[in-house]
């Protein structure tokens, strides 16, 4: 038991970079206080998200998501798993709350971020977040269920780099599994298809990864022809150029992946045929 006047040891202190995690997800997002952000990013934070860079933590980065907080007043982050990996640090999360924009239509949509660090700061996040779902939920006004949070997220531990590890994932990632793993939705409908059938792959480009030991961290987009599963898109897409982006958290375990939780940009999917059509 403490005593109250002892210090826990540094050994079972958070990771460094776990607290500018936490920073994010609560004292930022969570408690709605943009100002937060100058303490845990870089003034030339740059996040990719949705085939979209904001450039510079002021000028494009928070306006954008100061506009998002407005949009949810109530807006809140339930994190469901971290990786800490050498300069770099990722979440599995949910974001939740009601719309102003949407009749106070409350939504609950997944995603998956991580960050490029120095000296426990962001300097460069890649993301992707389930925006056709949060679609869905607001246009019919029923919110999906939350999963549950992770019960320590905070207390995760580093791990080193592993490159062989990254090459199991690199080489998982030139089949079409991935999409197979991402999880299903019980309300999947053409407004809100499975990523598995929508593109007929052609390539695939990752466009950054890192490890931690058996956990593996990536960016990539699949590129080939549209194949059709968008109830609100005109058939005369199917066989259009297409480009589907996505994250994911992946565990390896003896040279295989064992567990993968894979977030994809279906809404930039969507909204890149419309503007071919």
């Amino acid at each position: 038991m403490n005593n109250g006047n002892q210090l826990p040891s540094l050994e079972h202190q958070p990771h460094p970079l776990a607290l500018t995690l936490r920073g994010f997800a609560v004292d930022f997002l969570t408690a709605h206080n943009p100002a937060h952000a100058e303490k845990i990013m870089s003034p030339a934070y740059r996040l990719h998200i949705g085939g979209v860079t904001f450039n510079g933590r002021d000028e494009e980065y928070l306006p954008a998501t100061v506009a998002q907080l407005d949009q949810f007043p109530g807006l809140t982050v339930t994190v469901h798993d971290v990786v800490i990996g050498e300069n770099a640090i990722a979440m599995c999360f949910t974001e939740h709350g009601a719309s102003i924009d949407d009749d106070s239509n409350v939504a609950a949509w997944s995603g998956i971020t991580f960050f490029r660090t120095h000296e426990d700061r962001f300097v460069e996040g890649w993301a992707e977040e389930e925006y056709i779902s949060r679609k869905r939920q607001l246009f019919l006004g029923e919110c999906d269920l939350i999963e549950p949070p992770h019960p320590s997220p905070w207390d995760a531990k580093p791990g080193a780099p592993c490159p062989k590890n990254e090459t199991v994932v690199s080489e998982w990632l030139q089949t079409s599994k991935p999409l197979l793993d991402c999880p299903p939705n019980a309300r999947l409908s053409a407004l809100d298809p499975h990523p598995s059938g929508l593109l007929d792959i052609r390539s695939v480009k990752i466009n950054t990864m890192f490890s931690a030991g058996d956990r593996v961290v990536f960016h990539a987009q699949y590129e080939g022809l549209y194949a059709g599963g968008f109830g609100d898109i005109s058939p005369m897409a199917v066989g259009c150029p297409a480009i589907l982006r996505l994250a994911g958290i992946v565990s390896v375990i003896n040279g295989e992946v064992t567990e993968a939780r894979i977030t994809t940009d279906r809404l930039g999917l969507s909204r890149a045929l419309r503007g071919l059509l």
